[in-house]
């Protein structure tokens, strides 16, 4: 099969206005990967899950009001938000709440299948686009040590589930099915259309010589 090239292009001067409503440093990265001009405004919302509430229901939910949140004071702006949770056998796992949380989490984790659910919503005044996407991620087992060494580092402390798939704690992954991505936070294949359609993102095959 012939493959393309794809050539990103962008103009700080035409593209619309675009807020990333995270303080996420990895959702942040990955914009700049993608070379879409964006500031960032921190939305301030209850992230408590509801009771009975699903993975996926949650990410979307908070995704939404996150988006909802920052809109009101930049009406005219394309805003990004998302949320991402794990899920172990329908038990939500969001950030730990302390190092003795996270080791639990951890504990819980090893050597199991798990699930990461990713919302991502897009908002501008009344129009608004939710995407969802999930994968599974499986933790070898491991070792006390290794787990109180891992919670040591700090880098579990804030993210869901107590680990970075693109830090540290990719040494006890094993396997993941799904996008990378979506595990760091940003459905980002799933993403790109959306943004190519709304003209935040321009993008060009060209077929190499």
């Amino acid at each position: 099969m012939d493959q393309q090239e794809y050539v990103i292009a962008y103009t700080w001067g035409v593209l619309p206005d675009l807020i990333l409503a995270s303080g996420s440093p990895r959702r942040k990265q990955w914009l700049e990967a993608l070379r879409i001009p964006f500031t960032v405004v921190i939305p301030h919302i209850d992230e408590t899950p509801l009771i009975n509430e699903g993975a996926q229901a949650l990410v979307e939910r908070l995704a939404q009001a996150k988006a909802e949140h920052v809109s009101r004071d930049h009406v005219e702006s394309w805003i990004l938000a998302a949320d991402t949770t794990v899920s172990l056998k329908g038990k939500i796992l969001n950030k730990p709440r302390d190092p003795s949380d996270a080791i639990a989490m951890l504990k819980s984790l090893q050597g199991q299948t798990h699930e990461v659910h990713t919302g991502c919503c897009l908002r501008r005044a009344d129009r608004s686009i939710l995407i969802h996407d999930m994968a599974h991620v499986t933790f070898r087992a491991m070792s006390e040590e290794e787990i109180r060494w891992y919670v040591s580092t700090e880098e579990p402390m804030d993210k869901a589930g107590a680990y970075a798939i693109q830090g540290q704690g990719a040494y006890f992954i094993t396997n993941v099915e799904g996008s990378y991505a979506t595990v760091m936070g940003l459905p980002v294949e799933k993403l790109i259309p959306h943004l190519k359609s709304l003209g935040l993102l321009k993008v060009w095959a060209r077929l190499p010589d």
